[in-house]
């Protein structure tokens, strides 16, 4: 079988579909990865063929400016259903199918795989005449916002000579859903046939790390700081990592690889801050977790049953907030609401109540159970008649 995997360059929309990669090629498939130049080194790393497909972060980043200045003044808890349409559907998915269709026609596929954020694939699928699946990198997307990014690229299908379909053509075949039942606060009613799917992460890289990059084990719980790799602003993170430095604990944070520790400001010997971790391996050895509330963040959390504080800033990071606050598996604080006191109270919270230890441990219980990729690879190869190992057609 030949998998055309396509997806938009963000770090929280490609790495959630990496092990589903992997497992096919380790089933004996064919698998090529289209994406933005900016995110195919981070594909290959990963052992997976990569070609370069739509708009780099750079090119977007005009746009994205705009649509920012367009939402000014909007709570940020609106701002996904303005934004997601606008930038994944309108802007994002032309390029694509640009680029997509002509790759699609030289390679042949038999199956095209694309996360929730790509919008392209549908059409290509359907142009070329294969089965498409949507591959979430969160939660399911609220139906009226993928109905409102569909009506986006509506005149890319009339064009193309294909009928409308609904959803942007997202829900036709299947849908591989990644988020655990617990943490899920969207209805699927629009999604159609559903393939549950384990969240992955890439294995610890051994007992190095504490030595090396993080603070000294002093006794103390050590606690966890990360904002992602988009709403990681120094202006956000300063005073969240102020409030827990001050608590009686040991504080790890992670600024992002494009951002400097430095920005931050000097820090005393229990506070380290860094560019990048093995998540993993950070998580393995920390008592709570805070966080903007991004899906990967939130999942990688709740795979190690640690509690949790969420302060969402945009994206879909208010749903995680909500769904982590709802399975009792941690906190979450409104932006109006995560003033330093309430973030260092909070964070006591995780680490004093043990409900909130039971919940998240009730949660990653749900995570394991979940089928691993290897496991929805026999779901594709159903839903493809180009099953066994790869033969280049010509």
């Amino acid at each position: 079988m030949r998998v055309l995997v396509t997806s938009t360059p963000g770090y929280g929309h490609v790495l959630p579909m990496v092990p589903l990669a992997q497992a096919l090629l380790a089933r004996g498939h064919a698998v090529l990865w289209a994406t933005a130049a900016d995110a195919c080194r981070r594909v290959r790393d990963a052992g997976v063929e990569a070609t370069e497909a739509g708009l780099t972060e750079d090119e977007i980043s005009p746009v994205r400016s705009e649509i920012r200045r367009s939402v000014a003044g909007l709570p940020p808890e609106h701002l996904p259903g303005h934004v997601f349409p606008r930038m994944f559907g309108a802007a994002r998915t032309p390029p694509m199918v640009d680029a997509l269709l002509p790759l699609a026609r030289d390679w042949q596929p038999d199956l095209l795989v694309h996360e929730q954020g790509e919008l392209a694939a549908p059409l290509v699928a359907t142009l070329v005449g294969v089965p498409h699946v949507v591959h979430s990198f969160g939660g399911a997307t609220p139906a009226s916002i993928v109905a409102a990014a569909g009506e986006a690229v509506a005149p890319l299908w009339s064009r193309h000579g294909a009928a409308v379909p609904r959803y942007a053509g997202c829900y036709e075949h299947l849908y591989l859903d990644i988020c655990p039942t617990a943490l899920q606060t969207v209805p699927l009613d629009h999604v159609g046939a559903v393939q549950r799917a384990r969240p992955v992460f890439p294995p610890a890289a051994g007992p190095g790390l504490a030595a090396t990059m993080l603070p000294e084990d002093d006794g103390r719980p050590l606690v966890y700081v990360t904002f992602g790799t988009v709403h990681n602003s120094a202006a956000v993170l300063q005073p969240v990592v102020e409030a827990v430095a001050g608590l009686d604990v040991r504080l790890v944070v992670t600024v992002g690889p494009d951002s400097d520790p430095a920005a931050l400001g000097p820090q005393p010997t229990h506070v380290r801050v860094e560019r990048w971790l093995p998540q993993v391996d950070v998580l393995a050895r920390s008592a709570a977790v805070v966080s903007h509330g991004g899906s990967g963040t939130v999942f990688a959390t709740a795979a190690q049953g640690l509690p949790q504080l969420c302060l969402p800033q945009g994206a879909d990071q208010f749903r995680n907030s909500a769904g982590v606050v709802r399975a009792g598996a941690g906190l979450g604080l409104h932006p109006d609401d995560a003033t330093p006191d309430a973030v260092a109270a909070s964070v006591r919270e995780l680490l004093d109540r043990a409900d909130l230890r039971v919940g998240a441990a009730r949660v990653r219980g749900e995570i394991a159970a979940m089928p691993a990729p290897d496991m929805v690879v026999d779901r594709l190869e159903q839903l493809s008649p180009g099953r066994g190992p790869s033969r280049r057609r010509g």
